[in-house]
């Protein structure tokens, strides 16, 4: 099989999937409600993504192989423009699962004003007679696209720090494993957009394995997005808590404390705290598969705010390094005193959802994976 062939089935395979995975994703459905409003439009706009992908390269397929139109200055016109497009759709996309307030009418324009004015400036290139000229302003647009895409790189960055610092006073597995999962497919997403300016100007093999990389990515991207939309409200729960104005007046508090130094809270009420705490610690509270720091706090008979306050000013812990601690100890305890208990079981029993997730949450607090630490201290 020579190299056109394998290029002609790559690029068709290509379309496809983007196409089928675009579609299949924009019929995933979401509760019609107001507050999944962002959840829809970050599923969607993911979709969006994909399929555009997707129509650049039947787009490709078409004029190259179906119609046999050789005209570089064309298909490398589209292929910016849609790199353009779909770079700041994954941008609103991002925005929208972590950080929806962020989408504001002025940061659409912007994109909107973006997106015309680089598509305007590659159909006037396009259509200039001098190939030197022309070759010039695809090399500008090249660059132009590189400095887009760094841009929006470093505020996905901004945001997911942000998104990870909010996740700090939330205790939940399936949160923690789709965090874990975002870096992979956003730096993936990125470094293939970011390749393009690069990947024009090289000769056609480099592109084909490209296209090979990008397939694998627009599975990766769809399992993501099915990922994160099957579990909307727990995300919801999680990241988009500023709006809670017990949130907003715990984090005022937080703030003063680590400016002053001090608590806020009166030691009367920290004791009151403490005997609530110790009390649901013995009923096993924090062994709850998923917890939240708002079931926590009803369980224990307060509310969110005074709960963050009691956790950052007097025990200087997050809630979740508060649940992981109590559970790794009992962990430890279990292991001591039952040898033969799996770590499955063991994992299970103290309330975390996987074996993965007890084992890096325990390396990370104790330093050993569990099975050394059990294995250290049988020995």
């Amino acid at each position: 099989m020579d190299f056109i062939t394998i290029e002609y089935y790559l690029v068709l395979i290509g379309w496809v999937v983007a196409i089928l995975l675009g579609v299949l994703l924009l019929l995933v459905r979401i509760p019609g409600e107001k507050a999944h409003f962002s959840y829809r439009r970050a599923k969607n706009t993911c979709a969006l993504t994909i399929l555009l992908f997707g129509l650049e390269i039947l787009f490709q397929w078409l004029i190259r192989f179906f119609f046999a139109i050789n005209d570089p200055a064309l298909s490398v016109s589209v292929y910016l423009f849609t790199y353009c497009a779909a770079t700041l759709l994954f941008t609103a996309g991002f925005c929208a699962m972590l950080a929806p307030s962020l989408m504001v009418r002025r940061q659409r324009l912007i994109a909107l004003v973006t997106v015309l004015s680089y598509a305007i400036y590659l159909s006037i290139n396009y259509f200039i007679d001098n190939r030197r000229i022309q070759s010039f302003g695809v090399l500008l647009a090249c660059v132009a696209l590189f400095i887009i895409t760094c841009i929006l790189i470093y505020k996905c960055v901004v945001i997911y720090r942000r998104a990870i610092k909010d996740l700090k006073t939330y205790y939940s597995d399936v949160v923690e494993n789709l965090m874990h999962w975002m870096p992979g497919v956003g730096v993936g997403i990125m470094v293939y957009i970011i390749s393009a300016p690069i990947v024009c100007l090289c000769p056609r093999w480099v592109g084909v394995y490209q296209l090979a990389l990008g397939i694998v990515l627009f599975i990766y991207t769809f399992i993501y997005t099915i990922e994160f939309s099957f579990s909307f409200n727990t995300v919801a729960a999680a990241i988009l808590q500023p709006e809670d104005t017990e949130q907003i007046d715990a984090q005022d508090y937080n703030d003063d404390v680590e400016k002053n130094g001090i608590s806020t809270l009166s030691e009367p009420l920290q004791q009151v705290m403490q005997d609530k705490e110790m009390r649901w610690r013995e009923q096993g509270g924090y062994r709850t598969a998923g917890l939240t720091i708002e079931q926590a706090a009803r369980a224990m008979g307060t509310n969110r705010s005074y709960l963050s306050r009691y956790l950052n000013e007097v025990r200087h812990m997050t809630f979740y390094e508060w649940v992981a601690k109590m559970r790794i100890h009992e962990a430890q305890s279990i292991m001591l005193q039952e040898p033969e208990t799996s770590m499955e079981q063991i994992a299970s029993r103290v309330g975390f959802s996987s074996l993965s997730t007890f084992s890096s949450t325990f390396k990370k607090m104790v330093g050993k994976s569990p099975v050394n630490w059990r294995n250290t201290k049988e020995n």
